[in-house]
């Protein structure tokens, strides 16, 4: 009986990539996906990584000025994409003014800002007293259908002990009471 070799995972999914995609395609989207850590922060503010094209790296700049710097220093953002995915992928690098890419910044910007300021408070809730528990469950039995009255019960409880912890929280702090009892705080 002959044993055949068997074939390492790793090995068989290369071959399957290779053979599906024959041009290299997937290498040219890593290129787009490593941009902006090859680019840095700042030089990410004002690019955005389109394509590779027959070799070619398209990169779209907001204007007429990045593009002409980041031209002059071609050589080492090639060298870190060579580096990042391999040689063979990326031949030439070409930067593009395109308005696009200081829209798509500004709308960025923008929806970054909206969503810091609707973020939302972390307020706790505060545990309802037995009398507030005991006012939530005789209003709850209104409702007949026993499981959903349960249900409804439990929603109940969590919205009153969420709108306590708020309504505790906005309201100014009363000085404590000393130890005979008076608000002196003595």
């Amino acid at each position: 009986m002959r044993r055949r070799k068997l074939d390492s995972l790793t090995e068989i999914t290369d071959a399957v990539i290779r053979r599906a995609d024959p041009q290299k395609r997937r290498f040219g989207a890593r290129a787009v996906l490593v941009w902006e850590k090859i680019a840095g922060p700042e030089v990410s503010q004002h690019t955005t990584a389109v394509s590779v094209r027959e070799g070619e790296f398209v990169v779209c700049v907001d204007s007429s000025a990045w593009a002409h710097q980041l031209d002059l220093m071609k050589d080492r953002y090639l060298d870190g994409i060579r580096s990042e995915i391999g040689e063979g992928v990326v031949k030439s690098m070409r930067f593009t003014v395109s308005k696009n890419v200081a829209v798509q910044r500004k709308e960025q910007a923008q929806a970054l800002e909206v969503s810091e300021f609707y973020e939302l408070e972390a307020t706790p809730s505060v545990p309802l007293s037995d009398s507030e528990l005991d006012q939530a469950a005789h209003i709850a039995l209104a409702v007949k259908d026993e499981s959903l009255r349960d249900t409804a019960l439990r929603v109940m409880i969590k919205d009153l002990e969420w709108k306590k912890g708020a309504r505790m929280r906005s309201e100014p702090q009363a000085p404590s009471d000393g130890p005979r009892g008076d608000k002196s705080g003595v």
